[in-house]
C-alpha cells in the first residue's frame, strides 16, 4: 500500500527542527567568545523563532484535509517513518543540541554546522514533499524549502565575512 503524509505532519516536524535550531543558536550565543559570533548566534536564534512562526502560519492556512491522516495505519507505520526520517536531521538526531556548540571550537565551525543544519532541512523537506499528496498541502512545502535555501545563502555570506575579520 502506498502511504502519503499530510502537510500538517511535515510542518509539525519542521517546527521541531526549528525549535532545536533555536536552542543550538542560543547555546552558541551563550558560549561564543567572539562578540561577532555571539551577535550572529542571537540573530540566528531569532530567525529560528520566525521560522517556527512561519511554519505555524502555513499550518493554519492548510485546508482541513491537509490535517487528516491519509491512509489507514493501525500500526502507526506512517508516524514511525516520519520520525525515522526526521531523526536523521542533525538537530533532531542529537538529544542535546546545545552540546554541539563546544565541539565547534570557533565561529567558522559553528557556521559550518549551521549551514549543514539548513542543508539537512532542505533535504528533509525535499524528501517529504513527494510523500504529501497535492490536495493535502504539497505546495506549502515549497515555501519551507525556499526559506531554508535563502538561509544557506545568508549563512554562507556571514561565514565569508567572519573569515575576512579573522
Amino acid at each position: 500500500m502506498s502511504y502519503y503524509f499530510n502537510a500538517d505532519e511535515v510542518f509539525r516536524i519542521g517546527v521541531e527542527i526549528e525549535e532545536n535550531g533555536k536552542v543550538f543558536y542560543e547555546a552558541g550565543a551563550a558560549q561564543a567568545s567572539e562578540p561577532a559570533v555571539r551577535e550572529l548566534c542571537r540573530k540566528l536564534a531569532a530567525w529560528e523563532t520566525k521560522h517556527v512562526e512561519l511554519f505555524e502560519e502555513l499550518r493554519r492556512k492548510l485546508p482541513p484535509a491537509a490535517r487528516e491522516g491519509s491512509a489507514f495505519d493501525p500500526d502507526s507505520e506512517e508516524g514511525a517513518y516520519i520520525k525515522a526520517t526526521a531523526d536523521t536531521h542533525v538537530f533532531l538526531r542529537n538529544k542535546d543540541v546545545g552540546a554541539l556548540v563546544p565541539a565547534c571550537g570557533d565561529g567558522a565551525a559553528l557556521l559550518d554546522l549551521a549551514i549543514a543544519f539548513e542543508k539537512d532541512s532542505v533535504v528533509f523537506y525535499s524528501a517529504m514533499k513527494p510523500l504529501v499528496a497535492q490536495h493535502l498541502g504539497q505546495g506549502g512545502i515549497d515555501a519551507l524549502i525556499e526559506e531554508e535555501l535563502r538561509h544557506i545563502g545568508i549563512l554562507t555570506i556571514e561565514k565569508e565575512k567572519l573569515g575576512r575579520k579573522a
